[in-house]
């Protein structure tokens, strides 16, 4: 899964820069868009387990750098939400899986604010919640 996003203070920005390289086996494809609001979510058709998926990118997120502050695993997908420093600006960037495939969204922070302590949300599998550690 092939995904780079970056920050930036101009809105059109957001995919300037490596924010994020994640290559996971089992991903295909890649859509990405960029909302009015500078948000750039990339959108990934996956083979096999999403839980798997989930781990494998919480551990890759926190070795680029991000904090992860949720997990939300109420529903189909087990959710990452994390949060990065670049330059003087908080990103956030939200993941999850659903009808569509599995996605990665990442958007200035609005709190603009240090991350909190870890909350899970749901029934998260054991490796997942170890890996957000």
């Amino acid at each position: 899964m092939p995904a780079a996003c970056a920050g930036s203070s101009d809105d059109d920005a957001l995919t300037g820069e490596s924010l994020l390289s994640v290559d996971i086996p089992g991903t295909s494809g890649g859509e990405t868009s960029v909302a009015p609001d500078g948000a750039v979510t990339k959108l990934f058709d996956v083979a096999g387990d999403w839980s798997v998926l989930g781990v494998e990118l919480a551990r890759i997120v926190q070795a680029e750098g991000s904090t992860i502050t949720a997990l939300n695993c109420v529903g189909t997908g087990n959710d990452i939400i994390a949060n990065k420093r670049v330059d003087d600006e908080w990103l956030l960037l939200e993941s999850g899986a659903g009808g569509r495939g599995a996605g990665i969204i990442v958007s200035r922070d609005l709190s603009q604010q240090p991350p909190g302590p870890l909350i899970v949300t749901g029934r998260c599998p054991r490796g997942l919640v170890d890996a957000a550690g």
